[in-house]
Formats: C-alpha cells, structure tokens, sequence
C-alpha cells in the first residue's frame, strides 16, 4: 500500500487531482445529443487518432465503441481517462478494461475515481485496493451503493496498518472511519485520544458502545464511555457500564442515579455486578418508589 505522511492532510490527498467539475445530466445529454450527430465510424476514428480536444469531447460519448477506441489510443490522457472514470452511465465492460490499464495503474487519482464508481465489476475493483491510500479506503467504506466485497477489502486493508498508523492518522480515522471491525477496534485503543475521537464519529452506534464497554482492555475506555452523554444514556450502554469492573465508583454513582426501577431490579440480581455497584443499587432501590425489592 503506498506510504502516507502524518503531515499530509487526509481531505486533500484521499481526492488529490479529482478537479473537474461534475457535469450535470442535462449537460452530459446535450454532449451525447451533438457528438450522434456524427457517423459512429467517423468518431471511432477520432477517437484512435484525433487531436487532444477532439478526444476530450469524445469521452462523454455513450457507446462503447468509441470509449474502446479512445482507450487503444496511447495518446489517450489523465484528463480523458478521468472523465470516463468519474461516469456512472459507462458500461461494466469499458470500466472492467480500464482496471487493468498502464495508464490507470500508474495514476492514484484514476484508481479512485474507478474504485468508488459503482458500476465498476467487484472484481476489477479488488485489484486496485491494495494501490489505494489510507483516506482512499475510509472514503470507500463511507461511499453508498458500492460492493460488500469492495468495503470488506478495504476495511481489511486498513486493519491490517492500522496498529502501525501514527498518532494523527488514527484520530482522523477515528473521526471519519466506518466498517463493522474497525469501529470497535479504534474504540478499545490504547490512546484515549483515539477513543475520544471515535466516541463522536457519526457511524457509532449504540450496540458497537455497549460491546466495547463489555470487551474493553483499558480503563479510559470505559471512563471516556461514561463520561460521554451521548453514549452513557443509553441503556444497553448504562447497563454494560454499571457491570464493568473497571468502572469508577464515582460514575457508578451518577449512573445509578438514572436508572430506572425495572433496571435496578435487574442489576441487584445480577451476581456479575461488581458489589460496591450492587451496595449503590441497593440503596438507589429504598430511596425510588417502586424500586424495593
């Protein structure tokens, strides 16, 4: 996978290069409409041996046929390619072809921008993930309508670096990242800076908390959980934390304090909750209505 520095920032080099401006459905028909008016014969022939503004034109074009004959022009560009790539109407064919291109294997922009194009058979796109940069593959796995296989590769291409990413990269990570192992991993870090960034990532969900309160190796982990509103209000995540050893008796105290009498019912016959926990459900139990054994 290709090396990223912890200076670089992540929005610029996940899309580097990716410039052009999107055109429009209407724009793209009216291009199509006035490139039919040619004979088919006459725009292949462009195609393989036009001039560099001919071509450009001539990659909006909607059949195959031209679009594999711009791509058995060597003379065929970045800015040709790019325009077809970024295409969501280009047939499975010509995007399957394109993957497997000198031009497209040596441009990081060209691998994007095919890689996150739906259309782009599974299997050409699992290629071209191992060449992708770390943010490419956050991007992948935070993009609808792509392949289950293309997001499994990618979340496995960023598990596989992820214990050697530098500081930096792994809270930008933990802000951004998406991906049913990933979250939990990056919420069990060793770094409570890591696991304060992912308590806010918008992909959290409540059950990836709770299970990470239950399986977490390191008491910020917890801490930083409970002293998260967000997080420490919601019962299945109130309920694991109160059960949780490492859990200070302090913020046992708080949290008892919302609890409901069907949940301190629950956790007084629990023999798993720590006892100082049981004492302070016991005594929450007198003072609630409702809530005596």
């Amino acid at each position: 996978m290709p090396d990223e520095r912890e200076d670089e920032r992540p929005d610029e080099r996940a899309g580097a290069g990716d410039t052009l401006p999107e055109i429009s459905a209407e724009e793209m028909a009216a291009r199509q409409a006035r490139l039919a008016q040619l004979d088919l014969l006459r725009r292949v022939q462009r195609a393989r041996s036009g001039t560099p503004e001919e071509r450009l034109e001539l990659a909006f074009d909607a059949t195959d046929d031209v679009l594999n004959a711009l791509l058995d022009n060597e003379a065929t560009g970045e800015e040709e390619l790019t325009i077809i790539a970024r295409r969501r109407d280009v047939s499975h064919e010509v995007l399957r072809r394109m993957a497997g291109d000198r031009r497209v294997q040596e441009s990081h922009r060209l691998r994007r921008l095919l890689v996150l194009n739906p259309k782009l058979p599974a299997s050409a796109g699992l290629r071209l993930i191992p060449n992708l940069f770390l943010f490419d593959l956050v991007t992948v796995l935070i993009t609808p309508a792509l392949p289950l296989e293309i997001k499994t590769a990618a979340e496995n291409a960023i598990l596989q670096q992820y214990q050697s990413l530098p500081l930096g990269q792994k809270i930008t990570l933990a802000r951004r990242g998406n991906g049913g192992r990933l979250l939990p991993q990056m919420l069990n870090d060793a770094s409570a800076d890591v696991v304060r960034a992912v308590l806010n990532n918008p992909f959290l969900t409540e059950s990836t908390v709770s299970t990470a309160v239950w399986k977490a190796s390191h008491q910020h982990v917890v801490i930083l959980i409970a002293d998260t509103a967000r997080w420490a209000n919601r019962n299945y995540v109130k309920m694991a934390l109160l059960r949780n050893r490492m859990l200070p008796l302090g913020r046992a105290v708080t949290l008892v304090g919302t609890l409901t009498p069907g949940q301190l019912k629950e956790l007084s016959n629990d023999p798993t909750v720590p006892v100082q926990v049981r004492n302070l459900v016991l005594q929450q139990m007198k003072k609630k209505p409702g809530g005596a054994a």
